[in-house]
């Protein structure tokens, strides 16, 4: 009788144990906002080149609440509440979901992922939404080499923008490619390279 008891105390110890760590082993595995870090600025083109700061493209690495990198996350960017423009063709590895104004992309096995985003348009205030397995992580600006996010390419009418704000606007946060803080050469030849690669158009998401 005695030996059962204490075999029946054990079996509920080894149970209570197992729901307390449960929950644990869950939450371990979910995208923690505090250790997560992204860039600052989504900087998007037409041809899907990574640019905008160092390294190039959008990164972003996706860390639990040990603060260990998550492989294999689902790193999701909203454009829908921006008024920029997705493309309906995008990188391999990248998905997008036209209805959502979305494109995703896995973490590698350090969780890390880099976007080269395919975007026209821009946005100064922080209405990109950046997520990780549907757990926002943050929000940012957004821009692109297709300033105006007309005819599905970078062109002729983005010059004008840029040479505009070159001239009499430096301070200008949508033509800022680089990241540097102003709009001057280092960006002039960021677009001059797209512009002389972009053989588009291709099309925007309905």
């Amino acid at each position: 009788m005695i030996g059962r008891r204490v075999r029946f105390r054990v079996l509920i110890l080894v149970a209570g144990a197992a729901l307390c760590a449960g929950p644990f082993r869950a939450n371990a595995s979910v995208p923690d906002p505090r250790f997560s870090t992204f860039d600052a600025v989504v900087v998007g083109n037409s041809t899907g080149t990574p640019i905008g700061g160092l390294p190039a493209g959008f990164d972003v690495v996706v860390r639990d609440v040990n603060n260990a990198s998550i492989a294999n996350a689902v790193v999701t960017l909203d454009f829908s509440a921006s008024g920029m423009k997705v493309y309906s063709s995008q990188n391999a590895g990248t998905t997008v979901n036209c209805a959502a104004r979305t494109i995703s992309r896995a973490t590698d096995a350090i969780g890390h992922v880099n976007f080269g985003a395919r975007v026209g348009g821009y946005t100064n205030s922080n209405l990109v939404v950046v997520s990780a397995n549907g757990v926002p992580l943050g929000n940012v600006p957004g821009r692109s080499t297709d300033i105006d996010g007309l005819g599905g390419r970078t062109g002729l009418g983005d010059l004008a923008h840029l040479a505009t704000n070159l001239i009499s606007n430096v301070g200008a946060q949508e033509t800022d490619f680089d990241l540097n803080g102003m709009t001057a050469l280092g960006d002039l030849a960021l677009f001059s390279t797209e512009l002389l690669t972009d053989f588009g158009p291709l099309t925007y998401c309905p």
